[in-house]
């Protein structure tokens, strides 16, 4: 048998890696001539080529918005296009839909995934980029750095980075290969017979590794500082340190830290342990007590500046100035500069119905004021920043969603795209209410989205509300650390009820995390590890149907929009048959 597969990748992909990021970052050398010699020059005091090395290492992170479909979509870092692209994560989880019909991604939402049509598969690439960053490790110390600082910085960012491409392994196949600083070659007969590790195996190494890091690192910026620092963006301790919650926060959860014994050591610990919860909560407030990040007054600065209090993590952007993104994402009856919007992406009615009263009162409690004839008057400011509603204000005009409307034509010549759901999404997108054009924002690397943001001080807050929680139940910190968030909002009043119970702050967590960080790719892996998905998006998932009556009011009906098919075993990614076919150590995960 020939030897194309992917853990080739831990051979060849330092060649891959080389060619692919050199275009834009070794142009001054031919590239026939690169080599781990000129990288790693003995004779250059700059070390200018070590440190493009790592930098390059961060475009293997995955970014929002560009889904892999088996291989063949638009890829993380270019290639193919497919009309997968530009379907984020939560069009796999109970928040939204593709609006298109022939959108490969119904092909999941109706088939699921198997070991042979994979989605979002990064085993390859996660691998790639944890030998990159070995490679790195290995050769430092060839350079005569002048500046001692890189010759610091550089080894425990790629040390860092490493750590957080297992973590994106993890939390898609449980325990994984741990391969430490290994470097394999094409005649390593391990390589044929590498076995996965114990999920603790690689949480623990994770833990470790960051914990090593984290002191010996650029140190964090200012506010200021962050607006003209170039490499904001890169591992600081803070970054390392909020990575540490993720994955802490991660192994506590029911999906890994079951009340019964999952079955196999690499889809969990062998038995529930509270105490996971208070590591991941105090890992939250170490974060919080540094005191450098805090809540952002306007949301929509999220959008617009990418050096901001909030964010802490996230995917370096290019420079670059575009509108695209509220093209692609607005209703298909806005024709800005005379080019189509497209409107991809159809929230679910029980997205919608998540989004609380502004008196922060849920929309199923009878005292909240909910009219189901006026259903968006008077709601969580979110959702008016978050869902393009019929009657919603854009670009100067009401949204209209109802049948025959601008944005709902039933016309495939006026718009080849509608909605599935009766709702368009609307973040990221600027405050454009009022505007006769869209606004500019940041590209991303390939242009489209705005900075892609991985961790926010948000997500930190609710991350250490819910670790809290779970450990200790609703106390003070608990209760401020929610209400900062719904204060920022704009719910009023923002304080919630007293005397909640633990599993009712549970349940406000949870809706929380859904609303507040929403197309941000939280709910897709939290209803996977809060072990919830097969409840609620394995069931039918619904919209609304909106009919305009002769005096200007309007009809809202119920639809059903989908069931999507959902199993047990799908709670963890298979990997691909291509790995297990050729590595003989390879467990499949279970139920594939």
């Amino acid at each position: 048998m020939k030897k194309n597969y992917s853990w080739t990748c831990l051979v060849f992909m330092a060649v891959v890696f080389t060619v692919s990021s050199c275009k834009k970052a070794f142009e001054d050398k031919p590239l026939e001539l690169l080599t781990i010699d000129y990288i790693f020059d003995e004779n250059d005091p700059t070390g200018d080529q070590a440190y493009k090395w790592v930098t390059n290492i961060y475009t293997k992170i995955p970014s929002g918005y560009n889904r892999m479909l088996g291989g063949s979509s638009w890829g993380l870092n270019g290639g193919q296009r497919s009309n997968i692209s530009l379907v984020p994560l939560e069009c796999f989880s109970d928040d939204a839909v593709p609006s298109a019909d022939g959108n490969e991604g119904w092909n999941i939402i109706r088939g699921g995934y198997s070991p042979v049509t994979t989605f979002d598969d990064n085993w390859g690439n996660c691998y790639s980029a944890i030998r990159a960053a070995n490679i790195f490790l290995m050769n430092y110390q060839r350079v005569p750095w002048a500046d001692s600082s890189r010759r610091v910085w550089l080894p425990n960012e790629a040390r860092a980075l490493r750590t957080y491409f297992y973590y994106e392994l993890i939390r898609r196949y449980g325990g994984v290969p741990l391969i430490g600083d290994k470097i394999f070659d094409s005649n390593d007969a391990g390589l044929l017979n590498l076995k996965r590790n114990s999920f603790q195996e690689c949480v623990n190494y994770i833990v470790s590794e960051l914990d090593i890091a984290k002191d010996s690192l650029r140190p964090d910026a200012s506010l200021a500082g962050r607006t003209t620092d170039a490499d904001f963006g890169k591992m600081r301790k803070s970054i390392v340190m909020a990575i540490k919650a993720k994955v802490l926060l991660l192994a506590a959860s029911p999906l890994f830290n079951p009340s019964s014994t999952p079955g196999r050591s690499y889809t969990g610990y062998a038995s529930y342990n509270a105490e996971r919860w208070k590591a991941a909560a105090d890992a939250a407030k170490a974060v919080m007590d540094l005191g450098i990040y805090d809540l952002e007054p306007n949301r929509y600065t999220l959008m617009l500046a990418r050096a901001n209090k909030e964010h802490i993590f996230f995917r370096m952007s290019d420079p670059r100035i575009d509108n695209s993104y509220s093209y692609y994402m607005s209703p298909p009856g806005y024709k800005p500069a005379n080019r189509n919007s497209e409107g991809r992406v159809s929230p679910t009615q029980e997205f919608v119905d998540a989004f609380p009263m502004k008196n922060g009162k849920a929309v199923t409690d009878a005292s909240s004021g909910y009219n189901l004839s006026n259903p968006y008057t008077n709601r969580d400011p979110r959702l008016d920043q978050t869902v393009f509603y019929n009657g919603a204000k854009w670009l100067q005009r009401p949204v209209e969603i109802f049948e025959g409307g601008k944005d709902k034509p039933n016309d495939a010549i006026l718009a080849p795209v509608q909605t599935q759901t009766g709702y368009y999404a609307k973040k990221f997108c600027a405050n454009d209410s009022s505007s006769a054009n869209y606004t500019n924002t940041f590209f991303r690397d390939g242009g489209f989205v705005p900075p892609w943001c991985i961790i926010r001080y948000a997500d930190i807050l609710l991350m250490y509300a819910e670790a809290q929680n779970e450990y200790s139940g609703p106390d003070a910190s608990v209760y401020a650390a929610i209400e900062k968030i719904r204060q920022r909002a704009g719910l009023s009043p923002y304080a919630l009820p007293p005397g909640l119970s633990q599993g009712q702050m549970r349940e406000v967590v949870r809706n929380e995390r859904r609303i507040e960080l929403a197309f941000e790719e939280q709910r897709f892996w939290d209803i996977r590890r809060w072990k919830i998905a097969k409840a609620v998006y394995g069931t039918t998932l619904h919209g609304v149907t909106i009919t305009k009556n002769a005096n200007g009011t309007f009809n809202y009906s119920p639809k059903v929009v989908t069931t999507p098919y959902f199993t047990d075993a799908m709670y963890l990614f298979p990997i691909a048959i291509k790995e297990t076919q050729v590595n003989g150590g390879m467990e499949q995960n279970p139920g594939y």
